[in-house]
């Protein structure tokens, strides 16, 4: 009698261990897209910058990144409280216009999505100081509860080059 509960015990918990499991390779399966579209408009504003930075002294007038977005798309990759993949161009009811990639500033930066994603993109640029700033933010809301996860890389012109650091910050992670 004692082998089969303490049999039951050990299955209940490779049970829950594996749930567990399974529950967090769902999500970084979801956040796979991050790094990578993260990286496509971080390198969008680069090669925006050094275009700028390559023509002659007397051309650069008042360094500037392009006109900061709102989230794109902005309608939530959402449904019926689940989360559901925004399509671009497609026949669901997450999908919505491809054109909004064509718009300033992703169209400046190079940046378009084709394919279905779970996350929302915004690029901000700041008013020139001393090193002119941006950022590159994708916004999910796996739990669809309106509350928004960010991830986001920051850059910045220093001189005649672009840096920032190659972490991916992170505010509200698990939503």
């Amino acid at each position: 009698m004692a082998q089969k509960l303490l049999l039951g015990t050990v299955i209940l918990i490779l049970l829950a261990i594996g749930a567990w499991g399974l529950a967090e390779s769902r999500r970084a399966a979801r956040f796979a897209e991050v790094p990578q579209n993260l990286r496509h408009l971080y390198e969008g504003a680069t090669v925006y910058a050094q275009r700028y930075l390559t023509r002659p002294v007397k051309e650069r007038i008042r360094p500037n990144f392009p006109l900061s977005s709102t989230i794109t798309p902005e309608s939530p990759c959402c449904y019926k409280g689940k989360l559901a993949a925004c399509v671009p161009g497609g026949n669901t009811t997450t999908s919505y216009d491809p054109a909004e990639w064509k718009k300033k500033p992703f169209l400046e930066l190079g940046f378009e999505l084709k394919d279905p994603h779970l996350y929302r993109y915004s690029f901000t640029s700041f008013e020139p100081g001393e090193e002119l700033r941006f950022e590159v933010s994708a916004h999910g809301d796996a739990d669809c509860d309106g509350i928004l996860s960010r991830f986001y890389r920051k850059g910045q012109v220093s001189g005649r080059e672009v840096t920032g650091p190659l972490e991916i910050f992170v505010e509200n992670p698990v939503e």
